[in-house]
């Protein structure tokens, strides 16, 4: 999933436009944060899903798949907060209206919050987003930091894949003793190749006579003042309408 979402962030119509849609992104998680999250919700759901499938052109498949993994575990928790238990001369489990109300907000803000993080997830590349942090003067090495992070998990995942394709072509994974076993064995290797991973870009850096900084070619950004002034109105458009809507309900 992670490849997956990494491709569509780079090929998506707004891969250059980080920009607007990090503003767009921050006005809607405002929105599902700070409003009433019932009534503010159902627009910054439709915002998010209209914005990723018809704006930004992420693949519907898997946009829904991104969103129904985590909201299954969201139902799960929520079902939780709507029952009571009690022992009252025996074991008493009985449905509770304000654990209900508290579950349906907190459903409600989590969904909201959680479609417009898939939102910036799907058409914002790292390398764009690294690149606006540097241009707001973000600090240098928590900005390399993330970057260097976020490479290594990539290849991090190729060492994960070759090691287990390799027990599997061994019949590590035959049967639940094989499985611990290779389980075990391939987390030692993996970290053992991570550790030396790490004292390589090390010794790299040190060669090379690191000064704290790496001298990279920043992308370049397709952003303009009608994309941020179109991203902003949305946001206030949403604020304005659940307000209009308390205020009269």
């Amino acid at each position: 999933m992670l490849r997956r979402i990494d491709i569509i962030a780079h090929t998506n119509r707004w891969h250059a436009k980080t920009g607007a849609v990090m503003l767009l992104c921050a006005g809607l998680m405002l929105c599902a944060l700070c409003l009433p999250p019932v009534a503010a919700a159902p627009f910054v759901l439709c915002a998010a899903w209209l914005a990723a499938l018809r704006g930004a052109r992420v693949p519907v498949r898997a946009f829904a798949k991104a969103f129904v993994i985590p909201m299954g575990f969201l139902v799960t928790g929520a079902a939780v907060l709507c029952v009571s238990v009690a022992w009252d001369g025996g074991l008493r489990i009985a449905f509770t209206h304000e654990g209900a109300r508290v579950a349906l907000q907190t459903s409600c803000r989590a969904a909201a919050a959680l479609s417009v993080t898939l939102l910036y997830a799907f058409t914002s590349p790292v390398s764009q987003t690294l690149a606006l942090l540097r241009r707001f003067r973000a600090p240098v090495a928590l900005v390399e930091f993330m970057g260097i992070t976020y490479r290594t998990i990539f290849l991090l995942d190729e060492s994960r894949e070759s090691i287990i394709g390799a027990q599997q072509n061994r019949l590590g994974y035959r049967n639940a003793r094989c499985t611990f076993r290779s389980t075990g064995l391939a987390a030692a290797a993996l970290f053992a190749r991570a550790h030396a991973r790490a004292a390589r870009l090390e010794r790299g850096l040190q060669s090379r006579c690191y000064d704290n900084t790496l001298a990279v070619m920043l992308p370049s950004s397709e952003t303009t003042a009608r994309d941020c002034a179109f991203a902003a109105a949305i946001p206030a458009l949403i604020a304005a309408a659940v307000i209009i809507l308390s205020t009269h309900v």
